[in-house]
């Protein structure tokens, strides 16, 4: 008896499929469940964020006015060694 390559015997006493009983429906697996995504638009939502977003000041004055007060009367001082620090971590 000659055995093929795929498995399959020329007078097909041997093949494996022959040795495995034929799939039943209740063997296979289950098709796996699609992901969903869904994705909607609320303009109105996405408006009202836009224009509050937008309505902010760049420049929060009222720091800026607390912070040259506090320089002005000398209550507000660097750390040198905090400074040169953060330099170094934002250069890295």
């Amino acid at each position: 008896m000659k055995v093929e390559p795929n498995g399959v015997s020329l007078n097909g006493l041997n093949s494996p499929e022959l040795a495995k009983p034929a799939p039943s429906q209740a063997d296979k697996p289950a098709a796996p469940e699609q992901d969903k995504a869904t994705l909607s638009l609320n303009a109105s939502g996405v408006g009202a964020l836009a224009q509050k977003a937008l309505s902010v000041p760049e420049v929060r004055q009222d720091k800026v006015d607390a912070l040259r007060q506090a320089i002005q009367r000398g209550e507000y001082t660097l750390d040198p060694g905090k400074i040169a620090q953060a330099l170094i971590d934002e250069s890295q």
